[in-house]
């Protein structure tokens, strides 16, 4: 079996107010949605199991591709966890 591209990762133990998402391909991160304000927020790398710079040799666009398809699904899953909630209700 493959290992789904994205997964979400969470501790509600050691760190209950942040889910985050975990890359499984190369290059391996774990990132997360960064709130600046009630306004800005974002999706960056908070850890990196593989060294993402170097496995794009210098190419941020194809890094900022990544992240924007990261973005994409972590929208989408939280779609769906709505979604789900409706129905639950």
């Amino acid at each position: 079996m493959a290992l789904p591209k994205f997964m979400i990762a969470d501790d509600p133990v050691t760190d209950p107010d942040n889910e985050y998402i975990f890359h499984t391909e190369k290059p391996r991160f774990f990132a997360k949605r960064v709130e600046e304000d009630e306004e800005m927020a974002y999706i960056d790398i908070v850890e990196e199991i593989d060294n993402v710079e170097d496995y794009f040799h210098g190419e941020p666009e194809k890094k900022q591709q990544l992240l924007d398809e990261l973005e994409d699904w972590y929208y989408a899953y939280l779609e769906w966890l709505e979604e789900e909630e409706d129905e639950d209700d």
